[in-house]
């Protein structure tokens, strides 16, 4: 099977940027990747990010709807365990109606105190607030009559009209790289999406075995799905270079925010650039790239490969470079490569 590409926008802006002229050119990028075979587009998400503006992925997604022609979009992801899930439920069912049955929601537990402080939620209630989240959600998309009673308030047999489109809910795929929640996404019998970046090639190729041996174990198929960050330069060396001092930037940042805390010490960001790009980001000319997309769908098997070619402050003139040179290069090259 070969995987569909997805592009996953960086709405992230440096301090004192315009937000507004780079959103416009993000928009110029979701036209190319609509026009050049791209099957979906994708926002992410953090809250009080004070190191770039973030703009919210639930709004860029609703602007984008009439941009996007038939193209899927989707949250990679939604932090489900800090808004409400009632808010949550009627927004998501809203974009999937506006997109004519289009959304995936991409999910996740999130990591950072700042944010489970600004919304109330304690750390050893995070996972069961994401857990009853999730539930609710669904219940409101699917039931007749729903009773709810929990950290998020309670429900006394409302009966839910907004439905979305798809039934009996769009797809829903769960973020994480801890063999705990790769277990628990194993036994929900949804879909794995696996940030390719946040470990190295070995490590996630490993994980891929542990996902599907864990679904093996409830008699299930596993689809895992991956985001990884690209670029595509006019050789090697320059592309490394294009791209360094922007995303060295960004992974000091998720490093400062913790990201890489619940991966073992090999895993750690706190490396020098040229050491942490070596198996987690796909950068170079477009044969590299080529060679290194096909190792990834070879040896990890996905269904849907969501790549990120931009990171804050990288200009967009860069970025519309790497991306003709991936949907004319590279792209069509892996046509014939499957899982």
């Amino acid at each position: 099977m070969v995987p569909h590409f997805g592009l996953v926008l960086c709405s992230q802006f440096p301090p004192g940027d315009d937000a507004g002229a780079r959103f416009a050119e993000q928009v110029q990028q979701v036209h190319h990747a609509r026009d050049h075979g791209f099957g979906s587009v994708w926002a992410t998400q953090h809250y009080l990010a004070e190191e770039v503006q973030y703009l919210h992925p639930l709004a860029v997604l609703g602007r984008l709807v009439p941009e996007t022609g038939d193209m899927r979009i989707g949250t990679a992801i939604s932090l489900m365990a800090l808004a409400h899930p009632v808010d949550l439920a009627e927004q998501f069912a809203t974009l999937d109606i506006l997109s004519g049955g289009r959304l995936v929601v991409g999910a996740g537990l999130g990591y950072r105190d700042v944010e489970f402080d600004a919304f109330g939620v304690p750390r050893d209630r995070r996972l069961r607030r994401f857990r009853e989240n999730l539930d609710l959600v669904r219940r409101l998309w699917t039931e007749d009559e729903v009773h709810f009673e929990g950290d998020a308030g309670r429900i006394d047999g409302i009966r839910p009209l907004l439905r979305p489109v798809q039934r009996p809910h769009p797809p829903i795929w769960l973020a994480g790289h801890t063999d705990a929640a790769l277990t628990r996404t194993a036994g929900t019998g949804l879909p794995w999406l696996a940030a390719a970046a946040h470990v190295d090639a070995d490590y996630l190729r490993t994980q891929a075995r542990f996902f599907r041996e864990r679904c093996a174990e409830h008699g299930r198929e596993a689809e895992i799905n991956v985001l990884q960050e690209v670029y595509v330069g006019a050789d090697d060396d320059s592309a490394v270079e294009d791209v360094r001092e922007a995303l060295a930037a960004k992974y000091r940042t998720y490093r400062a925010w913790g990201q890489d805390a619940i991966l073992p010490e090999s895993q750690s960001f706190d490396r020098e650039f040229d050491e942490l790009r070596r198996g987690r980001f796909i950068l170079g000319g477009p044969r590299t790239c080529r060679d290194r997309l096909a190792e990834l769908i070879e040896t990890v098997g996905p269904a849907h490969v969501l790549l990120r070619p931009q990171w804050p402050g990288l200009p967009h003139d860069r970025v519309m470079e790497s991306l003709r040179r991936l949907t004319g290069d590279v792209l069509p090259a892996l046509a014939g490569v499957a899982a």
